[in-house]
């Protein structure tokens, strides 16, 4: 959205008028000319930009036009008559002075329509009226003000027929050697417009939460033998964490929903078909919030449309998804990602980590237990366009757990900064290992809820459990 920038000369008293007509009997003509000197043109310029578009009333713009199609051929005359003039009149068809626009009788809508296009800063200049329209409905972004060493004592003032309270923040200062004053103010929102604005902004994280939990599994496929729960945790209204289990049946997706706010599934919601492989994603984007969710989304189409494909092996499917990642953010986004697919059948892991923290896969033996971590890939994805990644396997046995989870579970602090730690979460899954996958999943979470104590936590906490 461009910004609509209010520039005023104006006296010591409040007057902004600097020209006089029939209706009228204002006598001091173009008040400002003793103090113009080349630093307060360097100034104005500045201002301006080297590009802009103009926002009048009626009589402004007709003021204006009568000179500066004429006017002599400097920067500012070339910038001025190449800018589009937003004109608010009644009569459009006698605008000459072009290119323009004409603003009819809704002028707040149109004016917010106008800042919401692509284009230069909008610049209003003159105008009394029209300024007390846009200062009282917070459209302007800046108001600039040259006030000059001059009392007129009769004119147009700035607030001509009285404003809306509002609150101006002094952005910067300025004295020119000439006497005059440069004030940039910005607009401090009233309370109605903050809590418009917030309001606002909460139903659109609202949608988004609304459909970023549409993006998590919504229930399981049917793998006999195996049993599946996962969880994700925002710690905001919108998250950055991803998981996914993806039921891959001859280079086919097979999904659906659970119920709307509810992003726990388990092997209670399975699908009535069984699968040919299992896929299983976890990821942990950059940053937090709208951003990070956005880019989650993104991983997500990738990594879909790379397993619809069927084709490659899963080193080439993940190069593949950091590329198209890295194309879809900027240069300092990125997710650590762990995509495995597990054959149904044999029961074999084929996975790639990409910068992840290793998933573990918890394995008794002889009475005791071992602790597999599937470590091993590539880097992280979305960084390095060319990044490659290598496939690797691994035989699942009857009784073995895999945990994979996001580093905001295992890096759960208290309030001594103390973190909960993966050894911990790690030790308390072999602890009730007897336990089903989704109560399993639940005891993981509490028991760092339990170790946290309340402390606030900053971070999502997402959590895989599979049990064979």
């Amino acid at each position: 959205m461009r910004k609509l920038k209010i520039i005023e000369h104006i006296s010591l008293d409040g007057v902004i008028q600097m020209t006089s007509s029939p209706e009228d009997d204002f006598p001091y003509g173009d008040w400002t000319a003793p103090y113009r000197s080349p630093a307060g043109l360097q100034i104005v310029n500045e201002m301006y930009g080297k590009t802009c578009d103009l926002l009048f009333g009626r009589r402004t713009y007709d003021i204006l036009a009568s000179f500066w199609p004429k006017a002599p051929k400097s920067p500012m005359t070339d910038r001025l008559n190449a800018a589009t003039k937003y004109v608010v009149t009644h009569r459009p068809e006698s605008l000459e002075w072009g290119p323009f626009e004409a603003i009819g009788s809704d002028l707040v809508d149109n004016v917010r329509r106008i800042k919401a296009r692509k284009g230069p800063d909008l610049i209003v200049a003159g105008s009394s009226t029209l300024i007390s329209v846009l200062l009282d409905n917070g459209l302007a972004d800046e108001v600039v003000m040259l006030v000059n060493p001059i009392v007129l004592g009769k004119g147009k003032r700035f607030f001509e027929g009285g404003s809306l309270p509002r609150g101006f923040a002094l952005g910067s200062t300025m004295a020119l050697p000439s006497g005059i004053l440069v004030n940039v103010y910005k607009l401090i929102p009233t309370l109605a417009e903050e809590a418009l604005s917030r309001a606002k902004l909460e139903r659109e994280f609202e949608i988004a939460r609304e459909v970023q939990e549409r993006l998590f599994p919504q229930t399981f496929p049917k793998v006999a033998g195996v049993e599946m729960a996962a969880h994700c945790r925002p710690a905001q209204a919108v998250g950055g964490d991803y998981y996914d289990l993806i039921d891959i049946r001859e280079s086919s997706l097979a999904e659906a929903g659970h119920a709307p706010g509810e992003n726990i599934s388990s092997a209670s919601g399975t699908t009535a078909h069984g699968c040919d492989r299992l896929g299983i994603a976890i990821g942990d984007v950059s940053g937090k919030g709208m951003s990070a969710a956005l880019l989650m989304a993104s991983l997500h189409a990738s990594l879909r449309g790379q397993v619809l494909s069927g084709a490659g092996d899963l080193g080439t499917k993940i190069a593949n998804v950091n590329r198209l990642l890295y194309n879809a953010s900027d240069s300092n986004r990125y997710a650590t990602f762990f995509y495995a697919e597990l054959d149904c059948a044999s029961r074999t892991l084929h996975y790639v980590n990409g910068g992840h923290n290793p998933p573990a896969v918890l394995r008794k033996e002889d009475g005791a237990w071992r602790v597999l971590r599937l470590g091993d890939g590539g880097p992280v994805i979305g960084l390095l366009a060319g990044a490659l990644y290598k496939e690797q396997i691994l035989h699942l046995l009857s009784g073995d757990i895999l945990l994979a989870f996001t580093d905001g579970i295992s890096e759960a602090m208290n309030v001594s900064e103390d973190e909960w730690g993966e050894d911990r979460m790690i030790a308390e899954a072999q602890a009730h290992a007897d336990l089903n996958a989704e109560e399993l999943l639940q005891h993981l979470f509490r028991a760092a809820d339990a170790f946290a104590a309340g402390a606030t936590q900053h971070d999502d906490m997402t959590i895989v459990v599979l049990r064979l």
